[in-house]
């Protein structure tokens, strides 16, 4: 008697089962209406069998179970590793969420007094920065192309040149940053606890500003080549008054590269702005962790062991029941033997004991 079998018959309708049980018929014997089982008649070798068959139900579907699930079980076990150093790396990268959290609201907290940027400047400074550096660069390649240059040569060399004129306005960036260092700038006796932490924002800029008055003289420097430069190209080719108009184009795209750089300048919120960019950086690699493969696998296949492990266990249970009933039915069918149930009173053949499967009833 197989589990499978045994498990399709337990499962059959309900009507079929009441069907059957209306059908259940107790024969009369010899006049006596009712015949108990009689007490020399102890636990028969049918009964024994079928005890044995339920054991057996009992045994067979867990292992039926353990079949079905031991490929999920090693798809688990093959992920403990993987899983385990995803989980040390989760851990430590919640570690630096947390610590990035901390130090950029504590840098919101502290600095945002500080800050002297406008919302939007930074974005504005993203969109014209590159139509000042594209715009030289067509003026310059097409000269070069009239003048008979290859164009990809031609572009090539305008592309330098424009990008060298933009470029030349990023010391206004530090100019604003001087400015706003000296507004700043405080005795280190006088800073809080909380803006110790930043002292360098506080401290004094006299050290730089040499060097800064030098790196404006180059861009300077530059600022005139280019003109020079566009000058003579556009004069030789469309005279000396159109020369001078795109040389004084030139000069005027390095001088509003400046002041772009100089009106989006901020030292402050560019570090609350860093910090921020280090928080989100921090959040999506943890995200990036908590999503991995490894985790969703093994709780997947650890899930699908468990269920089906389950599973088998409850069919083990009702195909165990079922044989069991088997055993009753035998009975029921010969009462000439074993009579129509247990003496009133009674149950499982002694007062208040239950039928115990593998014993004397």
């Amino acid at each position: 008697m197989t589990a499978v079998k045994l498990f399709s018959d337990a499962t059959a309708p309900l009507d079929v089962w009441t069907h059957e049980a209306d059908a259940v018929s107790l024969p009369r014997l010899d006049e006596v209406g009712g015949h108990p089982r009689p007490p020399g008649v102890g636990v028969t070798y049918a009964e024994q069998e079928y005890h044995a068959l339920a054991d057996e139900q009992e045994l067979i579907w867990p292992a039926e179970g353990e079949r079905a699930a031991r490929p999920f079980q090693e798809r688990a076990r093959s992920l403990d590793r993987v899983a385990a150093g995803t989980e040390f790396l989760l851990s430590e990268q919640e570690h630096e969420v947390r610590q990035a959290r901390a130090d950029y609201q504590h840098a919101a907290w502290v600095l945002t007094p500080y800050t002297r940027r406008e919302p939007g400047a930074k974005l504005r400074y993203w969109i014209c920065w590159p139509v000042l550096w594209f715009g030289d660069t067509a003026g310059v390649w097409s000269a070069a192309v009239t003048n008979g240059d290859v164009p990809s040569i031609a572009f090539g060399q305008s592309l330098a040149s424009g990008l060298a004129a933009a470029c030349t306005g990023l010391v206004g960036a530090e100019l604003k940053y001087i400015r706003m260092a000296k507004a700043r700038q405080r005795d280190p006796e006088s800073l809080t606890v909380d803006e110790a932490r930043y002292a360098r924002l506080f401290a004094d800029t006299d050290n730089g500003g040499s060097i800064v008055k030098l790196i404006s003289f180059f861009s300077l420097v530059v600022v005139a080549l280019l003109a020079v430069g566009i000058f003579n190209l556009r004069a030789s080719i469309e005279g000396s008054a159109s020369g001078l108009t795109f040389g004084l184009l030139a000069a005027a795209t390095a001088i509003g590269s400046g002041l772009l750089g100089y009106s989006a300048a901020d030292e402050v919120a560019d570090l609350l702005a860093g910090m921020a960019k280090r928080a989100q950086n921090a959040e999506r690699r943890y995200l990036k962790l908590a999503k991995s493969s490894a985790f969703r696998g093994k709780a997947q296949a650890e899930a699908a062991e468990r269920s089906i492990r389950d599973e088998y266990q409850l069919r083990a249970q009702a195909a165990g029941k079922r044989v069991e009933s088997l055993s009753w039915r035998v009975q029921r069918r010969n009462p000439q033997v074993l009579g129509h149930g247990f003496p009133a009173g009674e149950q499982g053949g002694v007062i208040g004991r239950r039928a115990r499967r593998g014993g004397v009833a």
